[in-house]
């Protein structure tokens, strides 16, 4: 079972909210919970022109009706070319007057429904990346990044820490992992951060330095980068959720 599937797969488990993993082309990847009338609400031109909108990261809930909505996210949050999760439909009107066999959740609630598909597809992620048989050399670059992610990190100093060939560093790492070693240590670093703006009263500066970003600029767009939010707005939805 691959990781989509599996990230599906629980989800609807956990939520009993139908959900769909399409390509950047619009091809179904997987799907879960559908039947032939949840197809016929499935807002293709919608998501079609949101794709080619131009924006790179989409969290967007589609009305399709009055009180039908369904919601597009990220599958990659920084990368949209790697397809996205279609969550609904789900109906806004607590009598469901429209169809029974839609469950009612109210619109509010559908963006936390969306951070659950999120956190489940980066844990598995995480875990995958943690259990993966790794080439030595990437595995080590990995563990040197969880152990010094707060201290300045550069790929050059890395390769030589390494005793590698900074190409052949770049070109296994991405082979190996998915992602760039950039990409990696700043998602790393801001998962970190998301504890420090939900457990502290730190400022925006020192959670940025504390989780190894020398600016606070920076770290703001690489935040909303891969969350889609900004790390005020984040600890505003999440401090009490």
């Amino acid at each position: 079972m691959n990781l989509i599937t599996s990230t599906l797969n629980d989800f609807y488990h956990c939520c009993k909210i139908p959900v769909k993993a399409i390509s950047y082309e619009l091809n179904e990847i997987y799907k879960i919970g559908y039947n032939e009338e949840f197809e016929t609400y499935f807002p293709i031109k919608d998501i079609y022109t949101l794709v080619h909108s131009g924006e790179e990261y989409l969290n967007h809930s589609i009305k399709v009706s009055e009180d039908i909505c369904y919601k597009i996210v990220n599958i990659s949050k920084p990368n949209k070319y790697r397809g996205f999760f279609v969550l609904g439909p789900i109906s806004t009107c607590s009598s469901r007057k429209t169809n029974d066999s839609i469950n009612y959740i109210p619109l509010h609630c559908f963006d936390y429904c969306a951070q659950i598909l999120l956190s489940i597809a980066t844990d598995k992620f995480n875990k995958t990346m943690s259990t993966k048989s790794f080439n030595p050399h990437i595995k080590k670059a990995i563990e040197y990044v969880h152990k010094h992610y707060d201290k300045s990190i550069n790929i050059t100093d890395l390769c030589e820490h390494l005793n590698l060939n900074k190409s052949y560093f770049c070109s296994t790492f991405k082979t190996t992992t998915g992602h760039t070693f950039c990409h990696f240590l700043n998602h790393f670093r801001i998962e970190k951060s998301k504890k420090l703006l939900l457990e502290t009263d730190l400022n925006m500066l020192d959670i940025a330095l504390s989780v190894g970003f020398n600016n606070q600029n920076y770290y703001c767009t690489m935040f909303k980068k891969f969350t889609g939010k900004t790390p005020l707005q984040y600890k505003v939805c999440n401090k009490h959720s």
